[in-house]
């Protein structure tokens, strides 16, 4: 690749990026879109959209969902489980590998030139823009959008640290046998409470199931034991995963930046995922439209700089991300209780589809508990220091 000048450089071509980029080129914006990887490629990713993220996103995933789930089978450390159904549809079931995939198509037939198997190796920052060399020559554009995740280049050049910390999760391929799919036709899978910081996972594809487990990072050296547990309650032949893998899932520090010059980040490089959840497409879909957005603002002399980005970015998200610390802080110090709630309490269950559909907002849910919603978030808030105490402690001593 020479070097070429383009209005806006795009850094990874994840959902992130490949919404950033269909947007601006739709809008007639000249769009370098680069992935170190060569699509398709998969990702390490339950693979599972909220239909929140279906609704932030503009593009019909039809094509590339292979379940859609109404209902979550929940167990709480492995003991006895329960079925939740909604009459509407909670979630899409897709692989990586096939929505990447289509979210480039998109970006590339509106008109965005999309390099896969180009690795970005350096950003260099100047009054005019941004310089991006990579390992087939550089291009050089007066914005950079970088969705290039927790472990790109594009935010170590600029500087920013978004994440204050990671979790880690470990997941594993069950390819199904006659019988096998059966009972998670319309259902995911949840163990809740056993795992610190997170749980237990089985996402039913076409013709498999993902099968994984997370939490805060320290559990890292057990999840390879944890995911065994998991296929012995359910019965699954451990010896027939395929395609064991291990990631980080960045957590945001509250009031990071994620604007510096002619940069932006978003999704994963953000440091967007949902900390209650783990979830992070929604956050993917919606940052790359704001950022989008953005660009082409400056571009068309509309804003002198990218500061609009982070104060759209705040918006949208922050009180999201704090409200959603605080509920899974308060999962964490009483989980049976938050189970208990799931199972017998038909209103908080509503209210929990509501969140997945995009009809209720975290900070919205501590409202719907009246006169103690002042004392549910300041509850939340001292859980949220004592894990940050817990994990400052945790770090002083190497662990």
């Amino acid at each position: 690749m020479s070097t070429n000048r383009y209005d806006v450089i795009v850094a990874g071509a994840g959902p992130a990026g490949s919404t950033a980029a269909r947007i601006l080129a739709r809008a007639g914006a000249r769009v370098l879109l680069l992935d170190r990887a060569t699509f398709p490629r998969d990702k390490p990713c339950g693979g599972g959209v909220t239909f929140r993220a279906d609704e932030a996103n503009d593009l019909d995933l039809a094509p590339v969902t292979e379940r859609e789930i109404y209902g979550v089978r929940v167990s709480v450390r492995l003991g006895r489980r329960f079925d939740r159904t909604s009459p509407r549809l909670l979630a899409r079931m897709t692989q990586r590998s096939k929505l990447d995939a289509y979210l480039v198509e998109h970006a590339a037939c509106a008109g965005a030139e999309f390099r896969d198997g180009v690795a970005v190796r350096a950003v260099d920052i100047g009054p005019d823009g941004a310089v991006v060399r990579t390992d087939r020559g550089a291009a050089e554009a007066p914005v950079l959008i970088g969705a290039d995740g927790i472990n790109g280049v594009t935010a170590r050049a600029l500087g920013i640290e978004a994440a204050g910390e990671t979790a880690v999760a470990f997941e594993a391929n069950y390819p199904a046998l006659n019988g096998d799919m059966e009972p998670w036709s319309r259902m995911i899978g949840l163990d809740l409470a056993g795992i610190p910081g997170g749980y237990a996972w089985i996402f039913p594809k076409g013709d498999h199931l993902n099968v994984g487990v997370g939490g805060w990072k320290y559990t890292g050296p057990t999840l390879r034991h944890e995911l065994s547990r998991l296929c012995a309650y359910y019965g699954l032949d451990e010896s027939r995963l395929r395609g064991h893998r291990g990631y980080q899932l960045p957590l945001r520090r509250d009031d990071a930046p994620v604007v510096r010059g002619p940069a932006m980040l978003a999704g994963d490089a953000a440091a967007l995922v949902d900390p209650l959840s783990g979830e992070g497409i929604w956050a993917a879909f919606v940052s790359g439209r704001l950022a989008a957005t953005e660009a082409q603002r400056y571009l068309a002399g509309e804003a002198r700089d990218l500061s609009g980005y982070q104060r759209a970015l705040d918006a949208e998200m922050r009180d999201e991300i704090i409200a959603s610390k605080r509920l899974q802080a308060i999962f964490q110090r009483l989980p049976s209780v938050s189970v208990l709630m799931l199972k017998y309490n038909s209103t908080f269950w509503r209210y929990m589809t509501e969140i997945i559909r995009g009809e209720l907002t975290y900070p919205q849910l501590p409202k719907k508990l009246g006169p103690i919603a002042r004392l549910i978030e300041a509850w939340g808030d001292h859980e949220v220091r004592r894990h940050q105490r817990d994990l400052a402690r945790r770090t002083a001593r190497g662990g």
